[in-house]
């Protein structure tokens, strides 16, 4: 071999041999073979009995603590019943005593007042519409076009109920009633 040649080699062989790479300071791929898998049961890390006590407790105490946690719920449902009977008993007879003495009692007791006044629609269909009027009001009757109610029934019902009852801020949304009924008349035949 020639000089060259054998310089040749050498550097091929620094470069990619173990050798070379632990001369450059680099770790050199390992072409041991692979370790052996242990046969059979693997070692225990640590000891399973104690372990599984362990997380019986942990599922014992959960146990305990839901069951108590019902226990709490139970009594404190018991306690708010116990005090709203109370409160109506007080309530009723201080009501009672506001009332024999002409005075405003200041509880309203379990309900408060509707806002809107209650509101009830006759509704009729007539040859050329639909007859519509507020019971109790004999000025509110009108006959409302079938082309209205043909274009929309809940437009034609917010419209009247906005002229003959006011403003829905004041009334609620009766109109949605009023539809309804228009519906159902106008589905009859």
């Amino acid at each position: 071999m020639s000089a060259k040649a054998k310089k040749k080699q050498a550097k091929k062989g620094t470069k990619g041999t173990k050798a070379g790479a632990a001369k450059k300071g680099k770790a050199a791929p390992s072409k041991q073979e692979p370790k052996a898998k242990p046969e059979g049961k693997k070692a225990p890390a640590a000891d399973l009995a104690a372990l599984k006590k362990t997380a019986q407790d942990g599922k014992d105490g959960r146990e305990k603590a839901r069951k108590e946690a019902e226990e709490l719920r139970t009594r404190a449902k018991e306690m708010e019943a116990a005090a709203k009977q109370a409160y109506g008993r007080a309530v009723a007879s201080y009501r009672e005593a506001c009332r024999k003495a002409g005075v405003e009692c200041e509880f309203a007791g379990s309900r408060a007042p509707n806002v809107a006044p209650a509101v009830r629609f006759l509704v009729e269909k007539v040859k050329d519409g639909v007859k519509v009027a507020i019971k109790g009001q004999a000025k509110s009757e009108e006959v409302v076009p079938t082309a209205k109610l043909r274009e929309s029934i809940g437009r034609a019902a917010f419209d009247y109920c906005e002229r003959k009852l006011g403003p829905e801020s004041q009334y609620g949304k009766k109109w949605a009633g009023l539809s309804n009924r228009f519906r159902a008349v106008l589905a009859k035949k």
